[in-house]
């Protein structure tokens, strides 16, 4: 490959601030290792090329109509939906791998989009018109706040309640770690433990990582027979835990390293 994307993801999530789409590439490697980050880059210049710079509904129009990128209904569980890589190749991914495209490409044209994180249902807007919503997923569909509610409750079901904290934007960071969310749940769906193993990886470099997380990645690791990884993983956990969880831990540890014979 030429680079290690994990410790380049290691180090963008240290800065305050990082390019999006690199974050999001170094999540693509690991799910796609052939991929050519210098080429991946190249492509997404060239989208911005493509796209028509007179204004910004022109920018989306170039997007999502002329260029054909859209949201993918048929197998929203796919997980090339989180590639951005292969977002830009399919022409098609879910809310929040589209929102990092368009994010993307449209800081190279010279808007500035951020995030949203609405529960369920990625969005973005514009920081020089935040009244304003763009659904990414919907072709670029505008809404105002109350859309964005009636958005909610349709894909809640309405069995949840809705709070203005839900639009506001939300940090790289926390973009990193929603796309790492729906893998990790496709993955432990499908019970492919390979690839979890490596989105867990990834995950407890996270600010907001948790022990119980860490945990999961050393039986994630036992389970694929990495036994020695797996005990190393739980010593160096029983190092920063306390009471009866230093205890459990050491004695996952034990009974990996026993599994080694």
């Amino acid at each position: 490959m030429g680079w290690e994307p994990a410790e380049r993801f290691r180090n963008l999530l240290e800065q305050d601030e990082f390019a999006l789409h690199e974050g999001a590439l170094c999540i693509a490697a690991h799910g796609c290792p052939d991929m050519d980050f210098d080429a991946e880059l190249d492509r997404l210049d060239s989208l911005a090329d493509s796209c028509d710079h007179s204004s910004r509904s022109q920018m989306l129009h170039s997007l999502f109509s002329e260029l054909g990128f859209h949201g993918n209904r048929s197998d929203y569980y796919d997980p090339r939906n989180s590639f951005l890589n292969e977002v830009m190749r399919r022409r098609t991914g879910i809310p929040i791998s589209l929102a990092v495209l368009t994010i993307t490409v449209g800081a190279r044209m010279g808007y500035e989009f951020e995030g949203i994180g609405l529960p369920g249902h990625f969005l973005i807007r514009d920081r020089n018109e935040p009244d304003t919503y763009i659904d990414v997923f919907a072709g670029g569909a505008l809404l105002n706040a109350q859309g964005c509610e009636e958005l909610f409750h349709q894909i809640t079901g309405g069995q949840k309640g809705f709070h203005p904290a839900f639009l506001a934007p939300v940090d790289d960071s926390s973009i990193m770690e929603r796309i790492l969310g729906n893998l990790r749940a496709i993955y432990a769906q499908r019970r492919d433990y390979a690839n979890l193993e490596w989105v867990l990886e990834l995950r407890t470099i996270c600010p907001s990582a948790t022990a119980k997380e860490a945990k999961q990645l050393g039986l994630i690791s036992m389970e694929r027979g990495r036994f020695e990884v797996a005990a190393r993983r739980f010593e160096a956990l029983a190092e920063a835990a306390e009471n009866d969880d230093e205890e459990q831990l050491r004695q996952l540890a034990v009974r990996a390293r026993a599994r080694m014979n």
